[in-house]
Order: C-alpha cells, then structure tokens, then sequence
C-alpha cells in the first residue's frame, strides 16, 4: 500500500515537472467583476481600466464570441479602442468574463475567458483550458501523436490533463472524481460540470461565467412570400412545344431558426413548414408531318413544404446579418385539374377535332433540394426583418401528354419572402 502511494506520488511530481506552469497573480479579486450598472440597474459591458475604473458601455461585436484580439466600447457618445495591455478585463451583459493575462505559451498578453471561478479557476483560450489556484497557471494539455506498432502507423489520442485534473482536485471529493475523471472528453461543458461537481461536495462557492451564454438561441420565424416556377425538358421530341402561362405563386412559413451556437456563432438551421398555392394553364403544341395538336389544361397545386436548411453567416454582427443556405425539405401536394382539351388539325383535310382530356400529369416528386441567400435586420428588441432569396429544382416534375406523344419536365422554383424573427 505504502509502495503504491509512493509510486503514484512520485509520478505526479516527475508528471508536473514537465508542465508549463508558472505564478499568475492577477485573479483581480480585489475588483467588482459583475455586470449590472448602478445607475440603470441593468445588466451591461463593462471594462476595467488598468487604473481599477470601471467603465459600463457597450462592447461592439460581432456575436458572442468566444475571442478577441481587442475590444471596442461605446459609451457615452464616445468609442474607445483597448488592447489586453490597456485594461485589467471586461465583461459582457450575457455573463461572459474575460481578463488580460498571459498564457504559458504567450509572451503578449491576451483576453483570457475565465470559465469558473472559485478555489481553483478554469479558464480558456482558442480551445485550450488552464487551471489557476492563486499561486500556478498551469494548461490541460491533450494531443495526437503518430505512433507506429508492428510497422503499423496510427494517431493515438493523449489525455495529460487526466494527471493535472486528478493532481489538482484534492481531498474525498477529488478521490469520488476519479472515475469520471478518467472518461472525460477535452471540451469546455465537460471541464466546467467536472468542476462544478467538486464544489458542489465540497459546499465550497463558485461561480459558472458561460451560464448566460446559451449553446444555442432558437427563435420563432414566420412570413409571406411570392415564387417564380419554370419548366425544364428532361425528355421530348423536337416538334413538341410547352408553357405555363401564368408562373407566379404564393406561399408562406413558419418555423423555428437555431442560431448563435456558442462554439459555432456563424452557422444556423432553420426547420419550417410552409405552404405553397400556384395556379397556371399549360399550353402544349405539337407539329408533326401529317397532323398539328395542341392543348391546355388549368392545374392549381396546394403543397405543404417542410424544409431543413443549413446556413453560414458571411457578415454578422448585432445589427445584421447576410447568409447563404443549403435547404432540403418534403414537397407534399395536391393538385385539381380542369379545363383540359385538345385540338388537332388534319393538314390534308382541314378537319378539326376537339377532345375533352387530361393533359398533366404531376408525378411522385416530393424531394426538394435548393439553395438561398438571407439577409437579416435588427428592428427592436428581439424582433428581427428577414428577406430571403432561394432557389429550388424538383426533378422530373410534369408529364405533359398530347394523345400519343409525350414530354417530361423538371420544374425550378425562384421564391422571394419576406419575415419576421422574434
């Protein structure tokens, strides 16, 4: 037993040795780091100046980010511009904490997020975690490593924090954590419940920075809007000509949008069900050697769309935002036929005859894939205007018949909505 303690001690010390680890006096618990400005009551940005001022404001950004190189408070009517090695920190309305520290890889100072605080304080930078306990600063490292067994290469994943977390969480309720310690993934939700289980036994007080910082915002999205729908031969003969006389429809949605992922603040998905209501006539004509047909038919279609999209921001920031979408959905529709006929003329004996006859066919085409440009304008509070522009193709979509000839289209639809996020 005495051999075993022994062994595990020795090897955490030769463990920790190895570590980058160096004094941090700066946890700064000699200033106010709360968010709410006295004078309004409200929760606010603030920063901290290197003279201990605490300045309330508005920090400009572009979402709630995770990094920054520098920061840009309005206040007052007047911008400031601060770099790490102007100000003590700053923190933002939703509860995010940041102070200006240097990192043991980093000679420069940096705006370091303070994830938990407490006894021992976890902090993060560009996907890497650090643990502070007032004296070391010390980083959980992970990495993989190319190794070769028996001529065979593989990547094997290290886990060196594993040491550094079971070295650091000391006492029974460190020892209760071992196991947990032991399967826990590298990613900051797993670090901040491992220490919020530590104090939570120990009935010691702490305090979670990234609580208010959702992972994700999900926001009702409604609107209206008009489509333009074409046609494009997949299959007909040369002599054979169709048309919609009349393209434009109407449609509208209602959804949800996920957005403002926390780790990744640019992508979104919207999920929705729409309708769709298109009313044409289709115009056929026929030209042969012998014989001259042409037709039409009135269709009017009523669909339900359930769309799936996903977007990436390409600007974005509090006040707008301008995105492109991949979109994939369900065509579920049904149509109503009436009015069709048929003409056909008989070059050699001018004669005419009229049939009474269907001349559409809608086939089984209810994948929908498409793509679409957004644009997205802060109006008030939570309230947002949406415009969308999207692009979508249904293929093999219509067969139009004239007696015994036959043609098959695709059909691409042009919609143009406008919305409303709230």
């Amino acid at each position: 037993m005495i051999k075993s303690i022994f062994s595990h001690a020795f090897f955490g010390w030769l463990f920790f040795a190895s570590l980058q680890v160096f004094s941090q006096t700066d946890r700064l618990s000699e200033f106010n780091w709360t968010n709410v400005d006295p004078t309004s009551g409200q929760k606010s940005d603030f920063v901290i100046l290197n003279s201990g001022e605490k300045v309330f404001g508005k920090i400009i950004r572009n979402y709630n980010q995770a990094y920054y190189d520098q920061i840009v408070l309005e206040t007052g009517g007047s911008v400031n511009t601060y770099l790490p090695k102007d100000i003590k920190g700053f923190g933002l309305d939703n509860g995010q904490l940041f102070h200006a520290r240097y990192l043991p890889e980093s000679s420069d100072l940096l705006f370091v997020q303070i994830l938990v605080s407490g006894p021992i304080e976890l902090s993060g930078y560009r996907g890497s975690f650090f643990l502070e306990n007032g004296e070391t600063y010390q980083k959980l490292e992970a990495y993989y490593k190319n190794t070769e067994t028996n001529g065979y290469k593989r990547s094997k994943f290290y886990k060196p924090f594993i040491v550094a977390l079971k070295t650091a969480l000391t006492g029974d309720c460190g020892v209760k954590l071992y196991a947990k310690i032991e399967r826990l993934p590298y990613s900051e939700q797993a670090l901040i419940g491992l220490l919020e289980s530590y104090y939570t036994c120990q009935g010691t007080a702490y305090q979670v920075h990234v609580e208010h910082a959702p992972f994700l915002k999900i926001s009702p999205t409604a609107g209206l809007g008009l489509s333009y729908f074409s046609i494009q031969a997949t299959q007909k003969t040369k002599e054979r000509n169709d048309q919609l006389e009349n393209n434009l429809g109407y449609q509208g949605f209602a959804g949800i949008r996920l957005h403002d992922f926390r780790n990744l603040p640019r992508v979104s998905t919207d999920l929705r069900i729409g309708f769709s209501m298109f009313t044409t006539t289709v115009l056929s004509s026929y030209e042969g050697s012998q014989l001259n047909w042409t037709g039409s038919e009135e269709i009017e279609e009523f669909a339900v769309y359930l769309p799936v999209s996903f977007n990436y921001s390409l600007l974005k920031n509090q006040q707008m935002e301008v995105y492109l979408g991949l979109s994939a959905g369900l065509w579920l529709m049904q149509t109503t036929h009436s009015g069709g006929i048929i003409d056909q003329k008989i070059f050699s004996s001018g004669e005419i005859h009229l049939q009474e006859s269907e001349i559409v066919e809608v086939m089984d085409s209810n994948f929908i894939p498409g793509i679409k440009m957004g644009y997205n304008l802060g109006l008030s509070g939570k309230t947002r205007l949406m415009l969308e522009l999207e692009a979508n193709t249904q293929k093999d979509y219509y067969r139009f018949s004239l007696h015994q000839n036959q043609s098959e289209y695709s059909r691409g639809r042009v919609s143009f909505q406008l919305g409303l996020e709230f």
